[in-house]
């Protein structure tokens, strides 16, 4: 019996996406292994995040990096760093700004609320610029003032959104007026490119979920500017809980409830050293290739879906899109969608797709462990054949 039958909870097979809520990511032995290694000793844990910090700096041509508890953290904590600083009694006052820098101006057509608010969680006031119909770069600049502390930028997943001024311009209106640019970069580790690409272009602080690189979903880093990375250091759980010259609570850092153990920091690194070296195409791309040609082979002639138009993401049917790897299923209704998305649900193993809130949804086979497209197949046939 598994520890989930134990629990009584049902396995998911996951052909969705590398979600929060299945969990995030599927460790590779090697990570796992690391893991529990550092499982068998206690450390030093500000000397360990600096070291891990360290590390990731080297592999990615940033100043400096420091392991978060998840991107959302790393968005937290840059806001803190950027509105308090290093100022002790100022980190203290967190999440009341009163006196502060505390205006983080975000353009009204890049924001993903839910994510976004990360930059409220120590005290940050969001100040929106534009309107539905997009900004510009003189709506930008005309909204710096002697309150601002930094610019939001939501870097985008695949094409530019219609009306957002570029992150280049922004870069360069914030720098202008000496304002740092915090980049949500949560899942922009493919390509490789997209590890530096931020920091290359003068960003000051660029957030990144670990569950992107392989690792544990709990995990995130943020890259950037060494005095910014060290503020972001110093209101983190390990900040409050030694800092630099080890100091248990002197700092009072607003990130303290976000804590990570020991397991999950090197659980980060390897999976970033992992991340780099892979054949990514032989590993990841070609397997996943072949399960979802499998069950397009397996399900494309069922009787219930003989009105449904099939499709491949990415488009071309080869390489790699936002994480996203496998088919589109397109049918002449949304009811019709959501009933078979509901319907895999069902059961004791349950099937997961991407979306099904329209008429299409995805089966998405960049994450499936070998066999799964095998149990997918055998559960269209039993719903739809």
């Amino acid at each position: 019996m598994s520890v989930y039958d134990k629990l009584g909870v049902k396995k998911v097979v996951n052909a969705a996406f590398a979600l929060t809520r299945l969990g995030g990511s599927r460790l590779d032995d090697e990570i796992l292994e690391a893991m529990a290694e550092a499982n068998k000793n206690f450390c030093n844990m500000w000397e360990l995040e600096m070291r891990a910090g360290k590390t990731i700096s080297e592999i990615t041509g940033a100043e400096a990096a420091f392991v978060t508890a998840g991107a959302f953290n790393a968005l937290v904590l840059s806001a803190a760093a950027c509105i308090a600083g290093k100022d002790p009694e100022k980190m203290r006052q967190l999440p009341d700004t009163t006196g502060m820098k505390n205006e983080i101006l975000i353009q009204k057509t890049n924001r993903m609320p839910i994510y976004d608010r990360s930059m409220e969680v120590p005290g940050g006031k969001l100040v929106i610029v534009g309107d539905e119909q997009g900004c510009t770069p003189e709506q930008i600049e005309k909204a710096v003032g002697e309150k601002t502390a930094a610019m939001h930028y939501l870097a985008p997943m695949g094409m530019q959104r219609k009306g957002v001024v570029p992150l280049e311009e922004v870069v360069k209106i914030a720098h202008k007026h000496g304002v740092p640019v915090i980049v949500d970069a949560a899942g922009q580790t493919w390509p490789l490119d997209g590890l530096h690409k931020f920091t290359d272009m003068g960003c000051d602080l660029v957030c990144y979920g670990g569950k992107y690189v392989g690792g544990p979903n709990s995990s995130g880093f943020v890259l950037g500017k060494k005095d910014l990375v060290e503020a972001v250091a110093l209101h983190s759980f390990i900040g409050a809980e030694s800092g630099p010259l080890d100091q248990p609570g002197f700092y009072m850092s607003v990130g303290r409830g976000y804590k990570l153990d020991r397991q999950e920091i090197v659980g980060v690194v390897v999976a970033l050293q992992r991340w780099m070296k892979l054949d990514h195409e032989k590993v990841r791309f070609k397997p996943a290739w072949e399960k979802a040609h499998y069950i397009e082979d397996n399900i494309k002639g069922l009787k219930g879906l003989k009105d449904v138009s099939f499709g491949y993401v990415p488009p071309e049917g080869k390489g790699c899109g936002y994480h996203i790897i496998g088919l589109q299923l397109t049918f002449k209704s949304d009811a019709a969608a959501r009933a078979l998305v509901k319907s895999l649900r069902e059961g004791n193993l349950e099937i997961w797709v991407r979306g099904g809130m329209g008429p299409s949804f995805g089966i998405n086979t960049l994450l499936l462990a070998e066999g799964e497209e095998k149990v997918i197949v055998e559960r269209f046939k039993k719903l739809v054949g």
